[in-house]
């Protein structure tokens, strides 16, 4: 009996050392892992065994040559692609940036590529909103400014996960992105559209919802433009910016969101190319090119274990300032694990390597790159290559699943920022309403929409003398479309287009819709209007939506991403609620809103 009792002891005490077990690992290991005291790219010891076997069986040429990333095109003729071959065959490169733009063709290369090379090669893609960046005859996902207007980052999160799995049906591992540049230059020639807001806290929560959305399909994502580069009105594609900024606010507003995306467990970051005074007291010294920034900063101060990568290099806000492979070692020596968009592999990687040999870079700062790389190959499935298929490519990428997502976001996106009288959402349909487009493109779809509601005319004014036309009209219903074709086009309304604005009608109600930037009312004066929504952007999508909240089909949840002015901050959003009116939305998004109900 005792026996007995002393061994149900023994097992309670076990049981109970495997509580604390469990207690420890699931409390300490997050921890250590948001301070990056392990790479974010280990996965366990069997990824280990096959990085520490593929790592020995290479030769040092074959080592350096996992650092290179080149471009591969799609657009090109086969003297291109046999110049790819090439560099995997002969130079050893670790992976290719797929450019535009035939997606069946992409992945017959891939296939072919893949196939030629000793260690896998890591497909990588700029696809910040999706792989219509770079893909032909796919749709894209919103922009982040539209996303930055999202009150629910669990939309972020799903258009990560669908990028992800974009990706996979791609055969493409690494997407270049998040971009978490706090943009609080509204000149910024670069960003604008392409950051999340003006709000760093913001900006972080966004960017690691898309982190992890993409990590869901396995898919590496890369915060960027280290360490920011939000609030510069140069492009890094012509000159090397300048960052004003000082440490301290360097540090609160800009880097703050990288911060946030290490602890976060972001597995890349990539490195701009930025005259950073506070980081770096070389004003001839980019920040790609920098050990202060890189070494010193990101991977010892900021304590960040996993893949350092260049913006391209090919870029003038580097290139220019050193030969071709000189740009290469010099980067390497920084402190960057992969060098992005090389112009030349061979000397580049010849300079690296005759360093090595005279031992001026020690072979374990090569090693802990090059793992690095393989460990990331692991992780993304890449220990075992798969044939992909090309067969309906496209179809697979424009899935209902992706097209509902995009018109939900829009939807959720719109935001009210003035609503004098509760004007929004219109509810007598027995008035005059007129519409008048400004900027002149395409309005169809928002002009369709209006008319599912209410008798709505379309009135053309060229000019504000022409305002007499708007009489007999109770209601004014206005919008200024501008280009959507890239997400660096113009936000600006001309000057015409705001005196139409100011001429309107003192004793009309008058509702104004923007279809651009929200910069685009920086410098309008609002005085005279209403109600008034943002949309973002110029798309079908965006068109239905404001239509909808202007006549209450659907709420305007939306929320400003960005500081405007000192009337117009980041944060402000007027909610309007719908009232009960018939909306209209993708079939998928009905059904998801009856599973969450």
């Amino acid at each position: 009996m005792f026996l007995k009792k002393k061994k149900q002891a023994k097992l309670i005490y076990s049981g109970m050392k495997r509580v604390i077990a469990y207690v420890f690992l699931t409390i300490i290991l997050p921890i250590a892992s948001k301070a990056q005291h392990v790479s974010p790219l280990y996965k366990d010891s069997i990824q280990m065994k096959w990085v520490n076997e593929k790592y020995n069986s290479m030769s040092l040429e074959e080592k350096v040559g996992q650092l290179f990333i080149v471009a591969a095109y799609t657009n090109r003729d086969v003297v291109h692609e046999n110049d790819i071959q090439k560099l995997i065959e002969e130079e050893h490169i670790g992976g290719l940036i797929f450019m535009q733009d035939q997606a069946a063709h992409q992945i017959e290369l891939t296939n072919k590529f893949q196939s030629i090379s000793k260690i896998p090669l890591l497909i990588g893609m700029d696809a910040e909103w999706g792989l219509a960046m770079r893909l032909k005859g796919v749709e894209r996902f919103p922009w982040n400014m539209t996303l930055g207007a999202l009150r629910d980052n669990k939309l972020v999160y799903q258009v990560g996960k669908q990028i992800g799995v974009q990706a996979n049906r791609m055969g493409v591992q690494f997407n270049f992105s998040p971009s978490v540049d706090v943009n609080v230059n509204p000149n910024n020639p670069i960003i604008g559209n392409r950051s999340f807001g003006s709000n760093p806290d913001r900006v972080a929560e966004k960017g690691i919802a898309y982190m992890e959305g993409m990590r869901a399909q396995n898919v590496l994502s890369s915060a960027k433009h280290f360490p920011g580069h939000g609030n510069t009105d140069q492009d890094s594609h012509k000159v090397l910016p300048l960052i004003p900024d000082n440490k301290a606010d360097l540090e609160k507003y800009h880097i703050a969101p990288f911060k946030k995306m290490i602890e976060a467990g972001v597995q890349s970051i990539m490195v701009a190319h930025l005259n950073v005074p506070a980081l770096e007291p070389d004003p001839k010294m980019p920040s790609t090119l920098s050990k202060n920034i890189i070494t010193d900063y990101l991977k010892g101060e900021l304590q960040f274990k996993g893949i350092v990568i260049t913006d391209a290099l090919n870029m003038d806000g580097v290139a220019k300032m050193f030969p071709a492979g000189d740009v290469d070692y010099r980067a390497f020596v920084a402190g960057n694990d992969i060098l992005l968009f090389s112009q030349n592999v061979h000397v580049g990687k010849q300079k690296i390597i005759d360093a090595i040999n005279k031992g001026q870079i020690s072979e374990a700062r090569l090693e802990e790159s090059v793992k690095k790389i393989l460990m990331a190959k692991y992780i993304t499935g890449l220990n075992e290559i798969k044939t992909l298929n090309p067969t309906n490519v496209l179809e697979d990428l424009n899935s209902a699943e992706n097209l509902a997502l995009t018109t939900k976001i829009f939807e959720k996106a719109s935001t009210v920022v003035k609503n004098n009288d509760k004007v929004l959402p219109i509810k007598k349909l027995n008035q005059k309403i007129a519409f008048v487009p400004l900027e002149q493109t395409d309005y169809d779809q928002f002009l369709t929409h209006l008319q599912k509601y209410a008798n709505v005319e379309l009135v053309k004014i060229s000019n504000p003398n022409q305002i007499n036309l708007l009489n007999d009209y109770d209601v004014i219903i206005s919008g200024a479309f501008l280009s959507n074709e890239t997400v660096y086009k113009p936000y600006k309304l001309s000057d015409n287009s705001k005196a139409i604005l100011k001429a309107l009608p003192k004793d009309k109600k008058k509702i104004f819709s923007l279809f651009t930037s929200p910069y685009g009312l920086k410098d309008l004066d609002l005085s005279n209007l209403d109600a008034v929504t943002v949309q973002y952007q110029n798309t079908k999508d965006a068109q239905a939506a404001a239509a909808q909240v202007i006549f209450g089909a659907i709420d305007a949840d939306g929320t400003f991403p960005v500081d405007i002015n000192q009337n117009l901050k980041e944060g402000q959003g007027i909610v309007t609620k719908h009232i009960k009116r018939l909306g209209f939305t993708a079939p998928e998004n009905v059904s998801l809103g009856k599973k969450n109900s």
